[in-house]
């Protein structure tokens, strides 16, 4: 009964890693499909322009602008996009997903 309970212990433990883990290998996915479509990568281009020169003075025209673009890359953007504020920022999957972010950034001119 006690391996029992122990398995399911590890199991509850590890769940939310792997699910944090398919949520970034899900977004790295997205953002390299957003990189091999030039009019996505232009779109992802002109919303971080928008966000760049919004800084930390956005208002609500430059948050509906945002979100406009977002919207526009598709729901799968959206997801992806969304994930990055879910992750610890010194953990392995934040440096995974902010890698393949900057990937898609590099594309930028």
């Amino acid at each position: 009964m006690r391996i029992v309970i122990a398995c399911a212990a590890v199991c509850l433990a590890v769940a939310p890693a792997i699910s944090a883990n398919a949520k970034v290998e899900s977004a790295k996915r997205t953002f390299q499909s957003i990189s091999a479509d030039p009019a996505k990568v232009n779109k992802y281009c002109e919303m971080a322009k928008v966000m760049e020169d919004a800084g930390d003075q956005a208002d609500e025209a430059t948050e509906a602008k945002i979100q406009t673009l977002i919207k526009d890359l598709g729901p799968d953007f959206e997801s992806a996009w969304n994930t990055g504020g879910e992750l610890d920022e010194n953990s392995e999957d934040a440096k995974a997903y902010n890698a393949a972010l900057d990937e898609l950034s590099n594309k930028c001119t």
